[in-house]
């Protein structure tokens, strides 16, 4: 991991230094209307992805499963400065390079689909084509929906079932996805920060970043496995372990998000019982006792600011039982499904296809749930088809015998949970918002086949 970090760390540097370097050189690409600094920072991060991509290295698989988890925060920092929207070459240049690079590993290597995974490339192909078609918000939408749903997504599964024949691709991927727990940690930790410095008249920019940090959380669910399992088989366990909970603990308080709290601190502590034996839960337990202890005097440490936000959130919430219901009402959820499923009885078979109900209804991307915005967009025939697949992957881990399949089975049941009642993390394709991305379905892709490697190969992989 120290290697890893310090790879990716050096090549960040150097591509930042590159884009700094040529834009003092030629001044004329300062083409937008955003500060130098941000210039340099998004020129840097493209440079990077290209960098990491063509130069030869051990470390390719962090690199190709990050980038999307790296551009969401690239998006949000190149603001509106930057062209903004699912049509946004700007936005989807990371996710271009990376399909380029996984088509070129693909022409090199073979792969080794099932008949069951063949069919589902193709009906995944098939089933998006015509969702896309057939939307109203086609013009807003098709250059990031035709990427992400028919390029992007086929060749990560394409990429992940190359990976596996590899027989170390289970602690490769451990390793990659838990450096990718810790960078969106962080990440959303600057989010917080930076967000919490609006307050009054700027109401709105706490309430996009808590948007954000929103989304966020879905991904940090289905990373959480990775993460645990590799610190809990790392060398380092007794110190690695306990630092990724007080991460994790941190990221969940301080995203402010209510289904963080209500949903993935359960979870949390879930997933600690389910890797862990009794002294060892004793041992994990010691920083959340740590956190709880001198929460209120770290959040004043770090930004008094901060307090805000938490208050602009929970105010209003003083027992569960209440605050479930108060979720509901404050948000708006319940009009919001009210008005998709109106939708849904307008075209109950098919729905009105990919990002209609941004255009056809409240305005909004989804309808936070993802049952209610599956029924508006795609009707009947999408319900069965997309549900079928969480039940097929679902059923592929709870037959998977081996442990770490236990807490991927939890990460899957919580995040549909999470889906269904805080917002529908998924493919995220807005015609105007700033971030475009398709993270959970690439994690989801990482469970398949990691479980399926462990399934063939159940003997754990110890880490140095």
């Amino acid at each position: 991991m120290a290697r890893l970090i310090v790879a990716a760390g050096s090549m960040g540097l150097l591509s930042v230094g590159i884009a700094w370097l040529i834009l003092l050189l030629f001044n004329s690409l300062h083409i937008f209307e955003g500060s130098t600094f941000q210039t340099i920072f998004v020129f840097g991060f493209y440079t990077y992805c290209v960098a990491v991509l063509i130069i030869p290295s051990e470390y390719k698989p962090f690199y190709v499963l990050s980038m999307p988890v790296l551009s969401q925060f690239l998006h949000l920092f190149q603001k509106y400065d930057f062209p903004a929207g699912a049509n946004s070459l700007w936005r989807l240049l990371p996710f271009l390079l990376g399909d380029f690079y996984m088509l070129s590993v693909l022409i090199r290597f073979k792969t080794d689909l099932s008949d069951i995974e063949k069919s589902v490339i193709a009906s995944w192909v098939a089933f998006n084509f015509l969702a896309i078609a057939i939307s109203p918000n086609i013009a807003g939408i098709i250059t990031g929906a035709f990427t992400l749903f028919l390029v992007t997504i086929p060749l990560y599964f394409l990429y992940l079932n190359a990976l596996s024949q590899h027989p170390s691709f289970p602690a490769i991927l451990e390793r990659s996805l838990c450096l990718t727990f810790i960078l969106l940690a962080l990440g959303t930790f600057g989010l917080v920060y930076f967000g919490a410095q609006y307050k009054g008249a700027s109401n709105l920019l706490v309430t996009r970043n808590i948007s954000d940090t929103n989304v966020t959380m879905a991904y940090f669910i289905l990373l959480w496995p990775f993460a645990i399992g590799y610190a809990m088989r790392s060398a380092w366990s007794w110190l690695a372990a306990p630092s990724l909970i007080l991460l994790f603990l941190l990221v969940v308080v301080l995203s402010f998000s209510r289904g963080a709290v209500f949903i993935v601190l359960p979870y949390l502590l879930a997933s600690i019982w389910v890797v862990s034996n009794w002294k060892q839960v004793l041992w994990l337990m010691v920083p959340a006792a740590i956190f709880g202890a001198g929460f209120g005097n770290l959040i004043t440490l770090i930004n008094p600011d901060l307090s805000y936000s938490w208050q602009l959130r929970f105010a209003d919430f003083r027992t569960f039982g209440p605050a479930l219901r108060n979720i509901q009402e404050a948000s708006g959820r319940a009009e919001i499904q009210r008005l998709a499923y109106e939708l849904f009885l307008e075209s109950p078979i098919y729905g009105h296809g990919t990002g209609s109900f941004e255009m056809l209804g409240p305005g909004y991307r989804e309808a936070h749930s993802m049952f209610f915005t599956i029924l508006a967009e795609h009707g009947l025939i999408g319900m069965l088809y997309l549900y079928g697949l969480f039940a097929a992957l679902g059923y592929g881990l709870f037959k998977t015998t081996s442990p770490p399949c236990r807490i991927l089975s939890v990460a899957l049941s919580v995040y549909l949970v999470f889906v269904h009642s805080v917002g529908y993390a998924f493919v995220i394709i807005p015609t105007k918002s700033l971030t475009i991305n398709c993270i959970a379905p690439v994690l989801l892709i990482c469970i398949y086949f990691y479980s399926k490697s462990i399934g063939n190969n159940p003997g754990p992989t110890a880490h140095g």
